[in-house]
C-alpha cells in the first residue's frame, strides 16, 4: 500500500493573534495542490471561513472530512482532505473524540481549555484496501506550565482510541502533539506506531519555539504498529521563512509512505 500524507498545523486563528490568516490559508492551499498528497490532515482550522477558503481552492479535487460544529468550524480544529484522483473514499462517517483532560477554561488567554481539542478518526477505502487516518492536536505548552499531566492523559486516551480500531487495518496517526521528541512523554507517542520522520530530524524542529525559545519537533506522522506492518517513508518539511511567513507557525510534514503487512 502506497500513499502520500501531509500533516500541517495551519495556525488558522484570526488577527491579531496570527498574521494574514486568509492569505496564509490561500498560500497553503496552493502548496497542497503542488504537493498533491492523497491524504491531508490539518490542525487549527478553527473557523468556518477557514474551511471555506481551503475548499474554494481545493474543491473538487479534494473532499473534506470532519465533524462540523456550530458556525461550520471542524470540531477540535481538525480537518481531513482526501484526493479524489488518489482513489480513497470515506468508509463511514468521521468520528471526533474530545479529550477528557485539558487546561482550565478560565485561562482564556491560552485558548486550549475552551477549544475542545481531540482526535478525528476517518475510515478510508480504495479498491479493497482499508486505512484509518487519525488527526489530532494535543494541549499546548505555555511559559510557566508545560501541562505534562494533561498531555499525558490525552496521549493515554488517544492510545486507547487507536487500540480500539480494527487492528487488521493499518492506521496513520498524525498531528500536532505539542510534545518534543526529547521529552519523556515522547515514549507514549512512539508506542502508538512507527515514527516515520525519526530519521529526518537531524536537530531540526517543526515549529519555532516551545516556550524556551528553542526549535522543537512536535508534529508527527506515525505508521501502523510495527508488529503487524513494516513501513518505509520519504519525508519533506514544508518550511516557513519566519513565524506565519508564508504559511504558518509550524512547518508542514509531507510523507510518501509504503506499508507492507508482516507474515
Amino acid at each position: 500500500m502506497k500513499l502520500s500524507v501531509l500533516c500541517w498545523n495551519l495556525h488558522g486563528v484570526p488577527r491579531p493573534i496570527s498574521r494574514d490568516p486568509r492569505g496564509r490559508l490561500q498560500r497553503a492551499s496552493a502548496k497542497i495542490r503542488e504537493l498533491c498528497p492523497d491524504v491531508v490532515l490539518l490542525q487549527e482550522i478553527w473557523s468556518g471561513w477557514g474551511v471555506e477558503i481551503l475548499l474554494r481552492a481545493l474543491h473538487p479535487d479534494w473532499k473534506a472530512l470532519s465533524v462540523p460544529r456550530r458556525g461550520g468550524a471542524p470540531s477540535g480544529g481538525l480537518l481531513a482532505l482526501v484526493r479524489v484522483a488518489g482513489g480513497w473514499i470515506a468508509g463511514g462517517a468521521p468520528e471526533f473524540h474530545r479529550y477528557n483532560s485539558s487546561a482550565p477554561a478560565w485561562k482564556i488567554w491560552e485558548g486550549d481549555g475552551i477549544s475542545g481539542k481531540g482526535a478525528l478518526i476517518v475510515s478510508l477505502e480504495r479498491n479493497g484496501e482499508r486505512l484509518f487516518a487519525v488527526d489530532t492536536h494535543l494541549q499546548s505548552q505555555y511559559a510557566g506550565s508545560d501541562y505534562f499531566t494533561v498531555r499525558d492523559a490525552q496521549l493515554r486516551q488517544l492510545g486507547t482510541l487507536v487500540a480500539r480500531l480494527d487492528q487488521r487495518v493499518p492506521a496513520i496517526i498524525a498531528g500536532d502533539f505539542n510534545t518534543d521528541c526529547g521529552e519523556p512523554l515522547y515514549s507514549r507517542i512512539a508506542e502508538m506506531g512507527i515514527d516515520l520522520a525519526a530519521q529526518a530530524r537531524e536537530g531540526r524542529g517543526t515549529n519555532f519555539d516551545l516556550c524556551d525559545g528553542r526549535p522543537a519537533w512536535i508534529d508527527y506522522i506515525l505508521g501502523p504498529d510495527s508488529r503487524r506492518w513494516s513501513a518505509a517513508a520519504e519525508i519533506e518539511l514544508i518550511m516557513n521563512r519566519r513565524f506565519d511567513d508564508p504559511y504558518s507557525d509550524h512547518h508542514g510534514l509531507w510523507c510518501m509512505v509504503t506499508l507492507r503487512p508482516r507474515g
